[in-house]
């Protein structure tokens, strides 16, 4: 199955019309870089996915590990316990640096299942930082 398709359930819900604007669910990562997120960036351009975990409604979040077409790396995990309007919940990080992502972003389970799926070697061969 295709990495899209994987997401294809959450991604459907980024609406501002179902709560889930871009706005609303980007979150901070305090000492990264600035950057200015082009518009429907995420999740439209999207040039190639690093990791992807397809989630269940009510046992487990997607989870996704990106690049942008702009450049920029994004973390982004979504969660429903019975559907995404009743009481779902997406968080977005977006850095110009993949470190950040995986240092702040990522809480520990999920850096460890990140971990065991050999990604360190992909991972190894992206820049961090274009200087």
């Amino acid at each position: 199955m295709s990495e899209e398709l994987k997401l294809r359930l959450p991604f459907l819900f980024i609406n501002s019309s179902f709560g889930y604007s871009i706005s609303s669910i980007l979150r901070k990562l305090y000492g990264s870089p600035d950057f200015v997120l082009k518009e429907n960036s995420f999740p439209y351009e999207i040039s190639r996915y690093l990791w992807v975990q397809e989630g269940k409604i009510g046992k487990s979040s997607w989870l996704a590990l990106g690049k942008l077409q702009e450049g920029l790396y994004f973390f982004y995990r979504a969660y429903a316990h019975s559907d995404f309007i009743k009481d779902g919940h997406m968080d977005l990080w977006i850095s110009p640096r993949l470190s950040d992502l995986e240092q702040f972003a990522m809480d520990r389970e999920t850096y460890d299942i990140y971990s065991k799926n050999n990604m360190s070697a992909v991972l190894a061969s992206e820049p961090l930082v274009n200087q």
